[in-house]
């Protein structure tokens, strides 16, 4: 009777796990990645994030969490990286 028991709570775990996981598996698939980091202190840090096609910089430290712009691309650039955009001018 154990055995059933037991059984029985293996297969129901592998199926809540099986079908109650994110959709996307594999780290290209994520809709949040982290693009870069750079760390100002040991519990402080400035990340580039891309949500769903744009990049943002944030500002991370223990206590929260700041935006500190959104990056755009620029074509007078010459196909470079990311120019940023100050959020307070629009």
């Amino acid at each position: 009777m154990l055995c059933i028991v037991l059984g029985v709570l293996v297969l129901l775990l592998y199926v809540m796990k099986r079908f109650m996981s994110p959709k996307g598996k594999y780290k290209g698939d994520l809709l949040i990645k982290a693009v870069s980091s750079l760390y100002l202190s040991p519990k402080e840090r400035i990340e580039v994030i891309e949500i769903s096609g744009e990049r943002i910089v944030i500002g991370v430290t223990p206590g929260k969490i700041n935006f500190l712009t959104k990056l755009h691309r620029d074509k007078a650039f010459n196909g470079k990286d990311f120019i940023g955009k100050d959020h307070d001018k629009g």
